[in-house]
């Protein structure tokens, strides 16, 4: 129910964004979304992201499973993101945007390192019912049962601006992936 809600205030938001935007110039949808993204990442303190236009709206929605379950382990999530392009690097990479929202990893409106910080100095919690505690999902957890995955971790965790970097690269590269772009 929160989620719905949550997404409901969303689109409120951008709708009267893009009727504003589009006053001016027509954007399409998925560019709206794209700059949104990238304009939540930097103001929350993360890196500035370039994020190229011209993306045309799809007419039909993706389909079932384009995002990852919560219940693979790392190599059922390195083949997922493998198959869509993305290296495992990438991936932890991309991961890291979990350091915002609200799954316990820091603060909830800060961009950082901590996500990382956090997977190294912590383990998913037990509740006396055998339950896990809600810090974040259990793929952020299966990222550190991963050798090559807990490799990226650990150098995220010790360098923020490297993840800053690197996580730039690999949000343009996401918010181009699959998408149709309009011509001249």
């Amino acid at each position: 129910m929160m989620q719905g809600l949550l997404m409901l205030v969303t689109n409120q938001i951008l709708g009267k964004a893009k009727a504003g935007i589009d006053d001016i110039q027509k954007v399409s949808w998925a560019d709206l979304i794209a700059v949104a993204g990238a304009e939540a990442v930097a103001l929350c303190g993360g890196p500035e992201i370039p994020v190229r236009l011209g993306r045309l709206d799809s007419s039909t929605a993706d389909p079932a499973g384009k995002l990852p379950e919560e219940t693979l382990d790392a190599a059922a999530l390195k083949t997922l993101f493998s198959t869509k392009g993305f290296s495992p690097q990438e991936m932890v990479v991309l991961s890291g945007a979990h350091t915002i929202g609200g799954k316990g990893f820091g603060s909830p409106i800060v961009f950082d390192n901590t996500y990382f910080k956090v997977l190294l100095e912590k383990k998913p919690q037990t509740s006396s019912s055998g339950m896990e505690a809600m810090v974040g999902l259990r793929t952020d957890w299966a990222l550190t049962e991963d050798d090559e995955c807990l490799r990226w971790i650990r150098i995220y965790a010790e360098d923020q601006a490297r993840f800053f970097d690197n996580f730039r690269d690999a949000y343009i590269k996401l918010v181009g992936s699959g998408a149709t772009w309009r011509t001249a």
